[in-house]
């Protein structure tokens, strides 16, 4: 009886000790100091806890009080990610707490080290900006077009300028009209935007010069044709000539009043001896879908235009995550 009773004292004794150096056994109405905050790097978890919640900064270093702001049963199979860190003194002991961030509602606060499991199967969601720079074309490229695709025919455009640090820059953002089949595997006649990633080789338009950042520019002229029957040996080339079959292009057509106005500025994607189409451009939008090239405004266009140099290119893909396959 007395063994039983001093197991039945000492286990209170220890989970008193427990309760006073975790945050079960902190009070709303008492005050703590923590130490300054510090940043860490980002790493998903999980909690299973469902009786605690995040607290909000609320005081100063030396009066720090717990204001709880999400209660963890709310957020079951969601992941926390940890961006910051701060010690706080409970009863002579220092406590790890994490600052984190769920997507869901976009919560935020911090939490009790203790009640964070690591996620080894989630992965911090990348930017955009960091898919970019983990192409295969990054490697090689001042300027990065990116369209990603987000409706049956529109897509979104973004112009990425590399940084001194290897890191990318979004210059402009777009919205813009792709092919009327969207993106994907394309063929001639099919009215698909080609998915993948191409050089921007060359500019063209009606004008007699464009301003850009060192990639060539030809203006068009009345036998200018961009040639797209596939049984002629010049396929996919632009072409000087005194006629061709309506097969082809003739460049001139398009550069009219609007609606018809499309290569009043152009920029060619160059997808030569790939097999799957020809003449893909980023040219002037109207108000239709496209034949298989990309459109945006002309003020944008000419934005974007004033920017490419001869190390461009574009990636065209259905979904975000799609860019880190080219």
């Amino acid at each position: 009886m007395k063994k039983r009773l001093k197991r039945v004292i000492g286990g209170a004794m220890m989970l008193v000790v427990v309760l006073l150096a975790t945050p079960q056994g902190v009070m709303a109405s008492r005050t703590y100091r923590r130490t300054r905050t510090t940043p860490v790097a980002k790493k998903a978890y999980y909690t299973t806890d469902t009786k605690s919640h995040t607290f909000r900064a609320n005081g100063n270093y030396s009066r720090w009080t717990f204001k709880a702001n999400h209660d963890l049963k709310n957020y079951r199979n969601t992941t926390w990610v940890t961006t910051q860190k701060t010690y706080i003194m409970m009863n002579g002991k220092r406590v790890l707490y994490y600052w984190v961030h769920n997507s869901k509602n976009n919560a935020t606060g911090w939490i009790w080290s203790g009640y964070l499991k690591s996620k080894a199967t989630a992965s911090v969601p990348k930017t955009e900006a960091q898919l970019v720079a983990q192409t295969k074309v990054a490697k090689k490229a001042q300027q990065i077009v990116t369209v990603v695709q987000n409706g049956p025919s529109t897509a979104t455009l973004k112009l990425w300028q590399k940084q001194r640090n290897a890191t990318w820059q979004n210059e402009l953002t777009a919205s813009s009209r792709i092919g009327a089949n969207g993106i994907g595997h394309s063929r001639e006649g099919s009215s698909t935007t080609p998915i993948g990633a191409y050089h921007l080789s060359t500019a063209f338009g009606k004008a007699t010069t464009a301003r850009t950042a060192g990639m060539s520019y030809r203006q068009i002229k009345a036998n200018s044709y961009w040639i797209e029957d596939p049984n002629d040996r010049q396929y996919n080339t632009w072409q000087t000539r005194g006629w061709a079959n309506n097969q082809n292009e003739h460049l001139i057509d398009y550069t009219r009043a609007a609606p018809h106005n499309q290569y009043e500025l152009a920029v060619v994607m160059d997808n030569r001896g790939q097999n799957n189409g020809s003449g893909f451009f980023i040219h002037v939008k109207n108000q239709w879908a496209t034949a298989g090239c990309v459109s945006i405004s002309l003020p944008e266009l000419r934005n974007l235009v004033s920017q490419l140099g001869q190390q461009a290119y574009v990636i065209d893909v259905q979904k975000v995550a799609q860019l880190q396959n080219y």
